[in-house]
C-alpha cells in the first residue's frame, strides 16, 4: 500500500511539472496468450474436470466480448489437454516419454452449463476423464495448444486417505453441552491414515447430508459448517469439530424452506443422516484463503500454481463419509416442529 500511494505522489507532481507532453497509452495493445486453468481433481469421484479458458483483448465493450463464447473459451480443435501419472522419485523433469506411469487424454465436451453471470453462460467447453486416479502419483497437467504451439503446465498430489471415527454409534444424535448451553454433535476424524498414499488433508470442512422422501421422491440437501485447518503434519492424529443443533435446524429450515409445500417423510432402513467430512490439499487451501473477502487494505497477490498461465490444479476429497441408519427422537420432533410437512415416524 506504502509503494501504491508513492506512486500516487508521483504521479500526481508529473502531472503539473510535465503537463505539456502528450502521453499514449493503448489499452489494446499487443495481444500475449493467457491461458486460465481451474481443475480440481477427487481420486473417488467418478468423472473428474479440467476448465480451461483464456484471456480476451480488443476495442469497445469488454462486458459485450466476455459474453462471447470465442472470447474465453478456445474451440475444440486448439487445445489438446492430457495429465500424466508420475512416482515421486521419476518426477524430476517431468520426462513424460520414460517415466510417466500413465497417460490420461481428457476428452472434449459442451455438455456443462454455466451458472447465469455476466460473462458466457450457455452451454460451456469442459474437459473431462473417467480414468480411475491413483494416490500413488503426482499428476501432471499438460495443455498445448496445437494453434499456437503455447504449452501450459501445473501439477498436484491427491489427498490421502482419512476416516470419520465419530459419532461412533449408528444413532445419530444432539447432546447437550453445558458450556455452549445448547445440543451439539462432536464430530471427529484422523487427518491421514497410517501408510496411505497421497498427501494429508491441509482443510477440512464437515457436511451433513439428509435424505429424506418428499412426495414419494427421495431427496436430500447439504448442512455445511466452518472449515477447519489441519494443525498437525504427522499422520493418524485426530481433529475435532462441534457441530451445533441450532446451526443444523436453521440450515435445515431455510433450505427445505425454499423447496415450497409438500409432504415429507423420514427415509427408514436407509443412512437417513450421513456425515461427510471434505478435504483439500495445500495448493487449494492457499486458493480458497486468496479469495476470501480481506478485511485489511493491503492488496494480496493472485495465487496460481499454473505455469504459463494462471489458475488452480489441486485435489480435494468429498466422499468421506460416516452414516446413520437411526437416528434419537428428539431430532425427529425438533425438525417436525419446523412445520416444513413432516409426518411423524418416530422409530421404535
Amino acid at each position: 500500500m506504502k509503494h501504491k500511494l508513492t506512486l500516487l505522489f508521483a504521479l500526481i507532481i508529473s502531472i503539473f511539472t510535465l503537463n505539456s507532453c502528450d502521453v499514449e497509452f493503448d489499452p489494446n495493445g499487443k495481444w500475449q496468450e493467457t491461458t486460465i486453468v481451474y481443475g480440481i481433481l477427487d481420486q473417488d469421484a467418478d468423472t473428474n474436470f479440467i476448465r480451461v479458458q483464456k484471456c480476451f483483448l480488443g476495442e469497445g465493450n469488454y462486458i459485450e466480448f466476455a459474453k462471447q463464447k470465442d472470447s474465453i473459451y478456445y474451440r475444440q480443435d486448439e487445445l489438446e489437454v492430457s495429465m500424466y501419472g508420475f512416482y515421486e522419485w521419476e518426477s524430476s523433469g517431468w520426462d513424460t516419454i520414460n517415466n510417466a506411469r500413465k497417460k490420461i487424454y481428457l476428452n472434449y465436451t459442451e455438455s456443462y452449463t454455466k451458472p447465469e453471470g455476466g460473462f458466457y453462460s450457455e452451454i460451456a467447453p469442459i474437459y473431462y476423464t473417467t480414468e480411475r486416479l491413483h494416490p500413488d502419483f503426482i499428476y501432471y497437467l499438460v495443455i498445448k495448444n496445437l494453434k499456437t504451439g503455447n504449452v501450459v503446465t501445473s501439477t498436484t498430489k491427491l489427498v490421502a486417505n482419512y476416516v470419520v471415527n465419530e459419532p461412533s454409534n449408528s444413532r445419530f444424535e444432539f447432546k447437550y453441552s453445558p458450556t455452549l448451553k445448547q445440543n451439539q454433535i462432536l464430530c471427529k476424524w484422523i487427518n491421514q491414515s497410517i501408510n496411505a498414499k497421497g498427501v494429508m488433508g491441509r482443510l477440512y470442512q464437515p457436511a451433513i447430508k439428509f435424505n429424506f422422501l418428499e412426495n414419494g421422491q427421495e431427496e436430500h440437501i447439504f448442512i455445511n459448517f466452518s472449515t477447519i485447518s489441519n494443525p498437525f503434519f504427522d499422520a493418524d492424529r485426530t481433529i475435532s469439530y462441534i457441530a451445533t443443533e441450532r446451526e443444523f435446524l436453521s440450515q435445515i429450515k431455510e433450505k427445505i424452506g425454499k423447496r415450497g409445500v409438500a409432504e415429507r417423510k423420514f427415509l427408514l432402513d436407509e443412512p437417513t443422516f450421513e456425515l461427510y467430512v471434505y478435504a483439500c490439499n495445500e495448493e487449494l487451501k492457499a486458493y480458497m484463503e486468496n479469495n476470501t473477502p480481506e478485511v485489511s487494505l493491503s492488496e494480496r497477490p493472485i495465487y496460481t500454481n499454473i505455469n504459463n498461465g494462471v489458475g488452480i490444479f489441486a485435489s480435494r476429497r468429498l466422499h468421506i463419509k460416516r452414516s446413520y441408519t437411526t437416528w434419537k427422537e428428539a431430532v425427529e420432533f425438533a425438525i417436525e416442529d419446523l412445520d416444513l410437512g413432516f409426518v411423524n415416524v418416530v422409530q421404535p
